[in-house]
């Protein structure tokens, strides 16, 4: 059994989805630091001055937790994603789709998290992804070092493989890994180019973009080969 984790993104890139994908089952990790200017409450969309990023803003201490990351809603970003969002995409012959997800954000959420996690839950739901999806704080009491608490969460899977983005080659003690019986898949993952509005195709969007501009039928059609080829690895 693959198992991937990952923090929870706001409008996660293809690539993210990509490996939740390829995963049999993964885990937000929402209880770990919250990183500013990264990904976790803004992505970039394309509009026809090029790149621009939908934010959420948010308050909290600043070594706080993701989980402990607040929304703050004395701002109307809500209004000003959907609107720009709206005329970016109004030539979208999917504009229903915009709809749905304007009902997700609508919201008040207690925390970042339960916001990220909906709204890349929603993504999911409408490409068609079906991997078995846990929250971090489904497992108690685990190791603060990065990489006995991503093998702890394997062992209590049950799982022999974890999936790792490319980058933790970098920083991953495999050997930790393999000394546990589990082995160490690197997710490969390549953008794959779609008709986008707006101009020449631009990797690695917010997964609204794909949505928008390519359909829930958008995501399979270009990733199953890949993901085949990991999920192979292990069968």
């Amino acid at each position: 059994m693959i198992y991937a984790v990952h923090q929870p993104h706001y409008l996660p890139y293809p690539g993210y989805l990509s490996k939740v994908d390829a995963a049999d089952t993964f885990v937000f990790l929402e209880n770990v630091q919250y990183v500013r200017r990264e990904w976790q409450n803004r992505n970039r969309i394309k509009g026809p001055d090029g790149l621009q990023w939908l934010t959420v803003p948010v308050k909290g201490e600043y070594k706080a937790r993701i989980s402990e990351m607040q929304i703050d809603y004395s701002v109307s970003w809500q209004e000003k994603h959907i609107n720009t969002l709206h005329r970016f995409y109004s030539r979208s012959s999917f504009l229903h789709e915009l709809e749905l997800f304007a009902k997700i954000i609508e919201h008040e959420y207690k925390a970042l998290s339960d916001l990220t996690i909906s709204t890349t839950k929603f993504f999911l739901q409408q490409f068609g992804i079906e991997t078995t999806l846990k929250n971090q704080a489904s497992f108690a009491d685990l190791p603060e070092d990065p990489n006995k608490r991503i093998i702890e969460i394997g062992k209590r899977l049950g799982a022999d493989a974890y999936l790792s983005g490319a980058g933790g080659r970098n920083y991953m003690d495999i050997g930790e890994f393999e000394r546990a019986g589990i082995e160490v898949i690197f997710q490969e993952y390549e953008a794959f180019p779609y008709t986008q509005f707006h101009g020449d195709f631009v990797p690695n969007l917010g997964s609204i973009d794909l949505l928008l501009c390519a359909g829930p039928d958008g995501f399979m059609k270009n990733i199953n080969n890949e993901n085949s080829e990991i999920q192979g690895a292990k069968s």
